[in-house]
């Protein structure tokens, strides 16, 4: 499966502006923002799980979105199975402090 490519990262330094919503779907290269005059195009085709607020200041490189390639929307509201690990891990780090 894939692993960066699904990540969508600044291309530069600037205010992203969403093309796309989370729940759509893409087919790689589709276009999905922009930063300034700078297109984010997808990589992998899938569901966008993920996209950082239209309007954001953003830096090189930054993160700001995250493509599932599975493509299944019904997916977009849950928590990932990453995601559901560390907090896990959270919570126990957190019971073990305080001996409960």
């Amino acid at each position: 499966m894939a692993t960066e490519e699904r990540v969508l990262r600044a291309p530069s330094k600037g205010v992203f502006r969403a093309e796309r919503s989370i729940g759509d779907l893409v087919s790689p290269g589709d276009l999905v923002g922009r930063v300034g005059e700078a297109e984010v195009r997808a990589k992998v085709g899938g569901v966008i799980r993920g996209l950082i607020r239209d309007g954001t200041p953003v830096t090189e490189a930054l993160k700001i979105g995250d493509i599932d390639p599975r493509g299944r929307r019904e997916f977009c509201p849950t928590i990932s199975d990453k995601a559901r690990a560390i907090a896990g891990s959270v919570l126990e780090a957190i019971l073990r402090v305080y001996n409960v």
